[in-house]
Protein backbone atom coordinates (compact mmCIF):
# COMPACT_ATOMS: atom_id res chain seq x y z
CA UNK A 1 0.00 0.00 0.00
CA UNK A 2 1.18 3.50 -0.67
CA UNK A 3 1.30 6.04 1.52
CA UNK A 4 -2.09 8.59 2.12
CA UNK A 5 -1.94 11.83 0.83
CA UNK A 6 -3.69 14.45 2.72
CA UNK A 7 -6.86 15.54 0.87
CA UNK A 8 -7.51 12.12 -1.18
CA UNK A 9 -10.50 12.17 0.35
CA UNK A 10 -11.57 15.10 -1.62
CA UNK A 11 -10.60 13.75 -5.28
CA UNK A 12 -13.70 13.01 -6.87
CA UNK A 13 -16.16 14.72 -4.23
CA UNK A 14 -18.87 17.16 -5.37
CA UNK A 15 -18.08 20.71 -5.08
CA UNK A 16 -20.62 21.30 -3.05
CA UNK A 17 -19.51 19.76 0.62
CA UNK A 18 -22.47 20.22 3.40
CA UNK A 19 -20.86 22.49 6.09
CA UNK A 20 -18.88 21.42 8.30
CA UNK A 21 -20.21 20.20 11.80
CA UNK A 22 -17.61 21.38 14.22
CA UNK A 23 -14.15 23.55 14.16
CA UNK A 24 -11.24 22.02 11.66
CA UNK A 25 -9.82 20.36 14.99
CA UNK A 26 -7.15 17.79 14.42
CA UNK A 27 -6.70 15.29 16.70
CA UNK A 28 -2.61 14.21 16.75
CA UNK A 29 -1.75 11.18 16.57
CA UNK A 30 1.71 10.47 18.76
CA UNK A 31 4.88 9.16 16.76
CA UNK A 32 3.06 9.99 13.57
CA UNK A 33 5.21 11.68 11.21
CA UNK A 34 5.36 12.88 7.74
CA UNK A 35 7.44 10.97 5.41
CA UNK A 36 7.87 13.87 3.27
CA UNK A 37 9.12 16.18 6.24
CA UNK A 38 9.09 14.58 9.89
CA UNK A 39 6.58 16.56 11.02
CA UNK A 40 3.77 15.94 13.59
CA UNK A 41 0.71 14.21 11.90
CA UNK A 42 -3.32 14.13 12.92
CA UNK A 43 -6.49 13.16 11.47
CA UNK A 44 -8.98 16.38 10.50
CA UNK A 45 -12.57 16.20 10.17
CA UNK A 46 -13.46 17.62 6.89
CA UNK A 47 -16.89 17.45 7.15
CA UNK A 48 -19.53 14.43 8.00
CA UNK A 49 -18.49 11.37 6.37
CA UNK A 50 -14.91 12.57 5.23
CA UNK A 51 -11.72 13.00 6.67
CA UNK A 52 -7.84 13.41 5.90
CA UNK A 53 -4.73 13.42 7.29
CA UNK A 54 -3.22 16.86 8.33
CA UNK A 55 0.08 18.74 9.64
CA UNK A 56 -0.17 19.08 13.10
CA UNK A 57 0.61 22.88 12.42
CA UNK A 58 0.91 24.86 9.16
CA UNK A 59 2.75 22.80 6.50
CA UNK A 60 6.30 23.63 6.70
CA UNK A 61 8.13 25.65 4.20
CA UNK A 62 9.96 23.06 1.92
CA UNK A 63 7.31 20.38 2.79
CA UNK A 64 6.09 19.06 -0.79
CA UNK A 65 2.59 17.33 0.70
CA UNK A 66 1.78 15.58 3.65
CA UNK A 67 2.59 11.74 3.12
CA UNK A 68 1.89 9.53 6.29
CA UNK A 69 3.30 6.33 6.13
CA UNK A 70 1.15 2.99 6.61
CA UNK A 71 0.93 2.35 9.93
CA UNK A 72 -1.59 0.82 12.49
CA UNK A 73 -3.26 3.18 14.75
CA UNK A 74 -5.74 2.58 17.53
CA UNK A 75 -8.69 5.15 17.61
CA UNK A 76 -11.02 6.44 20.35
CA UNK A 77 -14.60 7.83 19.36
CA UNK A 78 -17.00 9.92 21.09
CA UNK A 79 -20.42 9.79 21.02
CA UNK A 80 -22.88 12.47 20.66
CA UNK A 81 -25.39 11.78 22.29
CA UNK A 82 -24.55 8.53 24.58
CA UNK A 83 -26.27 6.03 22.52
CA UNK A 84 -28.16 4.10 25.64
CA UNK A 85 -25.36 3.32 27.87
CA UNK A 86 -22.61 3.96 25.78
CA UNK A 87 -20.02 6.81 25.10
CA UNK A 88 -17.14 5.21 22.91
CA UNK A 89 -16.19 3.32 20.72
CA UNK A 90 -12.35 2.45 20.39
CA UNK A 91 -11.42 0.89 17.22
CA UNK A 92 -8.21 -0.13 15.37
CA UNK A 93 -7.55 0.47 11.49
CA UNK A 94 -4.36 -0.80 9.55
CA UNK A 95 -2.06 0.64 7.59
CA UNK A 96 -3.21 4.15 7.70
CA UNK A 97 -6.91 3.26 6.75
CA UNK A 98 -8.04 5.33 9.61
CA UNK A 99 -8.94 8.12 6.55
CA UNK A 100 -11.48 5.19 5.14
CA UNK A 101 -12.46 3.49 8.73
CA UNK A 102 -14.49 6.92 10.06
CA UNK A 103 -16.02 6.93 6.65
CA UNK A 104 -17.34 3.62 6.54
CA UNK A 105 -18.43 4.56 10.54
CA UNK A 106 -19.77 7.78 9.25
CA UNK A 107 -21.93 6.24 6.14
CA UNK A 108 -23.09 3.28 8.73
CA UNK A 109 -21.09 0.44 7.10
CA UNK A 110 -18.39 -0.03 9.69
CA UNK A 111 -18.99 -0.67 13.81
CA UNK A 112 -22.73 -1.58 14.60
CA UNK A 113 -22.80 0.44 17.72
CA UNK A 114 -21.88 4.07 15.24
CA UNK A 115 -23.99 2.42 12.73
CA UNK A 116 -27.52 2.49 15.18
CA UNK A 117 -26.18 5.81 17.39
CA UNK A 118 -26.13 7.33 13.46
CA UNK A 119 -29.56 5.86 12.81
CA UNK A 120 -30.45 7.28 16.37
CA UNK A 121 -30.13 10.92 14.85
CA UNK A 122 -26.55 10.92 17.12
CA UNK A 123 -22.86 11.71 15.72
CA UNK A 124 -19.30 10.96 16.97
CA UNK A 125 -16.42 12.57 17.27
CA UNK A 126 -12.98 11.08 16.53
CA UNK A 127 -11.28 12.40 19.93
CA UNK A 128 -7.51 9.89 20.41
CA UNK A 129 -5.13 8.36 18.36
CA UNK A 130 -2.26 5.94 18.98
CA UNK A 131 0.49 4.10 16.85
CA UNK A 132 -0.71 0.53 18.08
CA UNK A 133 -1.73 -2.79 16.92
CA UNK A 134 -4.39 -5.09 17.56
CA UNK A 135 -2.93 -6.34 20.87
CA UNK A 136 -3.01 -2.41 22.10
CA UNK A 137 -6.61 -2.00 21.05
CA UNK A 138 -7.39 -5.21 23.19
CA UNK A 139 -5.86 -4.29 26.09
CA UNK A 140 -7.74 -1.00 26.26
CA UNK A 141 -10.92 -2.53 25.71
CA UNK A 142 -10.67 -5.12 28.37
CA UNK A 143 -9.97 -2.44 30.92
CA UNK A 144 -13.20 -1.63 30.76
CA UNK A 145 -13.25 2.22 32.10
CA UNK A 146 -10.27 2.90 29.74
CA UNK A 147 -12.15 4.77 26.91
CA UNK A 148 -14.15 6.93 29.61
CA UNK A 149 -10.55 7.99 31.47
CA UNK A 150 -8.84 8.47 28.69
CA UNK A 151 -11.42 10.52 26.24
CA UNK A 152 -10.29 14.28 26.56
CA UNK A 153 -14.11 15.20 25.42
CA UNK A 154 -15.74 13.89 29.25
CA UNK A 155 -13.69 15.21 32.25
CA UNK A 156 -16.33 14.31 34.39
CA UNK A 157 -16.22 16.27 38.12
CA UNK A 158 -14.75 13.39 39.46
CA UNK A 159 -12.38 12.53 36.13
CA UNK A 160 -11.13 16.08 36.52
CA UNK A 161 -10.34 15.98 40.53
CA UNK A 162 -8.29 12.66 39.44
CA UNK A 163 -6.27 14.48 36.63
CA UNK A 164 -5.69 17.25 39.42
CA UNK A 165 -4.40 14.83 42.29
CA UNK A 166 -2.62 12.58 39.45
CA UNK A 167 -4.24 9.43 41.99
CA UNK A 168 -6.59 6.99 39.83
CA UNK A 169 -5.41 8.40 36.26
CA UNK A 170 -5.21 5.17 33.80
CA UNK A 171 -1.79 6.06 32.15
CA UNK A 172 -1.43 6.86 28.44
CA UNK A 173 -1.02 2.96 27.36
CA UNK A 174 2.20 4.37 25.06
CA UNK A 175 3.64 5.73 28.19
CA UNK A 176 2.98 9.80 27.38
CA UNK A 177 0.66 11.83 29.70
CA UNK A 178 -3.23 12.03 29.23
Amino acid sequence: MTPVQAGSALRGAPSTLPPPLVALQIVACPGLGCLACGSSVGCQRLHRTAWAWAHLDPRPAGCPGLLVPPADVVYLVHLHPAYRHARHYLGFAERSGLVKRLGEHATGRGANLLAVALAAGGDFELTRLWLGSRKLERQLKQRKAAPRLLCPVCPTRAHTDRLTSGQGVLPDPLGGGL
